[in-house]
């Protein structure tokens, strides 16, 4: 770090982006929070399985708040990492046996992208695929939004109202997906999977499935970082 930015934190200490404890990033708590056992969500909409690592809480909203609108880049790798984690166990979830794994990040609002310099969803996206080399995993940004209001704070019925209608599909980018190679004759499988950072009752990975269904893209699971309590049933945890 260099003086002006020793400097800076000496101004401004850095805070749990958690927590908010002075002079650390994520503290030890707020950390542990992000390493839970993988659950997966029978959602209340939609017909595809989601997998979290952690509940969805005040401690982890505020770290991807902080990350996504606050600039909290020194928290992209824990954040990565934990969804990784999540991908990982939706792959098994599924009984992943080879191929590319495709994912698909859920959309940000043309406004939000320009306010954040990109798709929040998309950059962990892209950060897990760099962290997890071993893994054949391709990031296809290429769903959009409408502005429309924040599911925070909203119950299950108007979280599925909100979420209906508000994406659309970036053509030129869809236009961009290979197909799956042939390899000695055999077309090879891929794995599509949806990525947001929290899933409550699954209406915005629903309305995400909708509309790449209608490209012939069908996802079989989710992936996120944490799970709210409005999906009809958790399955029981497993570990990864």
């Amino acid at each position: 770090m260099g003086l002006l930015g020793e400097f800076g934190e000496l101004l401004l200490p850095r805070r749990c982006a958690g927590c908010g404890r002075e002079n650390v990033s994520l503290c030890t708590r707020c950390l542990q929070l992000l390493g839970g056992i993988p659950r997966a969500m029978e959602p209340r909409y939609g017909t595809i399985p989601i997998v979290g690592v952690c509940e969805y809480n005040s401690q982890i909203s505020k770290m991807v708040v902080g990350f996504k609108d606050e600039g909290r880049r020194d928290i992209l790798d824990p954040l990565a990492l934990a969804l990784t984690r999540s991908i990982v166990a939706a792959l098994d979830l599924i009984g992943y046996s080879g191929g590319a794994i495709r994912l698909f990040p859920a959309p940000s609002s043309d406004r939000a992208r320009r306010r954040r310099g990109g798709s929040h969803t998309a950059t962990l996206a892209e950060r897990a695929k760099e962290l997890s080399p071993e893994l054949p995993l391709e990031v296809h940004d290429v769903l959009a939004a409408k502005r429309s209001r924040d599911q925070v704070g909203l119950g299950a019925i108007e979280r599925a109202e909100n979420a209906q209608r508000t994406q659309y599909l970036d053509r030129r980018r869809i236009a961009e997906i290979s197909e799956p190679r042939a390899v000695s004759g055999t077309v090879c499988a891929s794995a599509d999977v949806l990525i947001d950072d929290f899933s409550t009752t699954g209406a915005t990975l629903a309305e995400s499935a909708r509309l790449l269904a209608s490209v012939q893209i069908r996802p079989a699971v989710g992936a996120v970082l944490g799970l709210g309590r409005g999906g009809t049933r958790f399955v029981s945890p497993f570990t990864v």
